[in-house]
Parts: C-alpha cells; structure tokens; sequence
C-alpha cells in the first residue's frame, strides 16, 4: 500500500510541476515550442498583443 501512495504522490507532483511551468512560460510571453514563431500556424493567437 505505501508504494502505490509515494510513487503516485511522485507523480502527481510531476505533473502539477510541468503545469505551472507551462503557466509561468506563458505568463512570461515563453511559446510551448522551440521552433520559433516565424514558421507557426498558431502565431497570431499565441502571442496576442
């Protein structure tokens, strides 16, 4: 019982981590891709100004 407790604590701590990366990212103006903005379909949503 205490394994299946820590390792799916483990892994709700990674994802609540990647999610408020992603939120600080974009609060910060950061894209979700490295492939810059240029070469987007999704550019003009994605950095509103």
């Amino acid at each position: 019982m205490w394994p299946t407790i820590i390792i799916s604590s483990l892994i709700g701590i990674a994802v609540i981590a990647i999610i408020v990366k992603g939120i600080i990212d974009r609060k910060n103006g950061k894209g979700s891709c490295s492939c810059g903005c240029s070469g987007c379909a999704m550019k003009d949503s994605c950095h509103k100004k």
